[in-house]
């Protein structure tokens, strides 16, 4: 056996030139190996004195297992030994034969790895068939190793095919126990070829028309989940869920640069709760949700527009003004007062109610509002935010209530018609004429100077509650 004492103890004897012992032959005696097939060393007291003609040499071992062995033997001559062969001793140790070489995650390490079991004098334990089972040893990325893990060894040596590492990494290395127990050569794992997208930093809420920050950034992965960093096809970005018909704005397709494709200054239009983003490239994706809040106000707009109506009554429905941010969205935000006025005033009317009021979630409500002469327009300005959004809008005249001598009579000869023709028009409460009434109205003289009879003096005649009316 490799190592050991070979036994019985070799000895060699001087003879004559008859075949006999030399008995007084007291000479040195060397001992070497002849034969060598395994490049062996032979150890052991190689030089012993004969004593009778005889030299002892116990102890001998030689390291290397193989066979064919022979010594030779020197000093009264020289001879050599017949054959004989060394063979493996006790598995002591165990050691990576075939190493793990780099592969790509997921993929199986090739060539096969390799774990052989020792004797004590690094022979191959060819009797060993104990189990021997790997592992990772150095793990820089958290991987998982698989594939079958444990092989009984075969001639001492146990073959590890199929083993896999499921994350990128440099520097991982594998153990083995079983007969003792070693570390294997460092190795590296590389990522897969991309068959998915992820968003690794997430579109996150903010304002109508502002850049989406920090910058949305979109990672191709393997199959293993690990950034493939050798992806750089392009990646488009583009609305999911769009729950307010926003528009997405900014460069919507980048190039990855190490199975990475970053997207700045993306920006939505409308506001909305519950956005979502998809990314298109190598596979697909969808980002979780995000919100998009209304901007600083910047604009008013007549959201209630005000609608035609009688003089002197309320505007029916109030009328509401809007503020509204850079993209048309509401400015819940805005709380500042908006005030009313006439804009457009083609009968010089008078606009009544209350003219200010305070936003609430953006919106200024104006109920009571009423116009005291027939026209239209109006507009609204509001803290800063300028004049906006005039509307042209007809007030109509109220019921008549009373009567006017619009073309009064003029002097002329007695007998002769009264030029130019009187005219006498109705008017509502706010002295407008009532166009919408059609009754009848009767003349005669007020005061008459030639009858030799008082008259009442003349007066603005005002319709009694029987006379008949239109609607105005």
């Amino acid at each position: 056996m490799a190592g050991a004492a070979i036994t019985p103890v070799v000895q060699v004897t001087a003879q004559d030139g008859n075949g006999n012992t030399a008995t007084g032959f007291t000479g040195n005696v060397t001992v070497a190996i002849g034969t060598n097939p395994s490049t062996g060393t032979l150890a052991g007291t190689l030089t012993h004195a004969a004593v009778g003609g005889v030299a002892t040499f116990s102890g001998l071992s030689i390291d290397k297992v193989g066979t064919g062995y022979t010594l030779t033997a020197t000093g009264a001559g020289s001879t050599t030994s017949a054959a004989f062969n060394i063979t493996a001793g006790t598995a002591t140790a165990l050691v990576f034969s075939v190493e793990p070489t780099n592969a790509v995650a997921g993929a199986a390490i090739t060539p096969a790895v390799q774990v052989t079991a020792l004797d004590a004098s690094n022979n191959t334990a060819t009797g060993f068939t104990g189990g021997i089972t790997v592992a990772i040893g150095t793990n820089p990325s958290g991987g998982t190793l698989a594939g079958t893990l444990t092989h009984a060894a075969v001639g001492g040596v146990a073959t590890f095919s199929g083993l896999s590492i499921d994350k990128a990494g440099t520097g991982y290395t594998l153990t083995a126990t079983g007969a003792g127990s070693t570390t294997s050569a460092a190795f590296n794992i590389t990522a897969g070829t991309a068959t998915q997208l992820v968003f690794s930093v997430q579109p996150s809420s903010t304002t109508a028309g502002g850049a989406i920050t920090p910058a949305v950034q979109v990672t191709a992965l393997d199959a293993s989940n690990n950034t493939a960093t050798g992806f750089t096809g392009n990646v488009t970005v583009a609305i999911g869920t769009n729950p307010s018909g926003g528009t997405l704005a900014g460069t919507l397709s980048h190039a990855a640069v190490g199975g990475v494709a970053t997207f700045s200054g993306l920006s939505i239009d409308k506001a909305g709760t519950g956005y979502t983003l998809t990314a298109t490239g190598a596979g697909s994706t969808t980002s979780a949700a995000f919100n998009i809040t209304a901007g600083t106000a910047t604009q008013l707009v007549f959201s209630v527009q005000p609608s035609s109506t009688t003089a002197g009554a309320a505007i029916t429905p109030a009328v509401e003004v809007t503020a509204q941010d850079a993209s048309g969205n509401t400015a819940t935000g805005f709380t500042g007062n908006v005030t009313v006025a006439i804009g457009t005033n083609p009968s010089s009317g008078t606009l009544a109610g209350t003219l200010t009021h305070a936003a609430v979630g953006g919106v200024a409500t104006f109920s009571g509002a009423e116009h005291r002469q027939g026209g239209d327009g109006l507009h609204a300005h509001g803290d800063g935010r300028g004049e906006h959004d005039e509307h042209g809008v007809q007030h109509h005249a109220g019921t008549a209530t009373q009567l006017v001598f619009s073309v009064q009579p003029s002097s002329t000869a007695a007998g002769g018609a009264i030029t130019p023709a009187v005219q006498v028009t109705a008017l509502d409460g706010s002295n407008n004429t009532a166009t919408g009434f059609t009754g009848n109205i009767t003349v005669a003289i007020g005061t008459n100077p030639s009858s030799g009879e008082p008259c009442p003096a003349p007066r603005r005649w005002r319709p009694s509650p029987g006379w008949p009316r239109s609607p105005a």
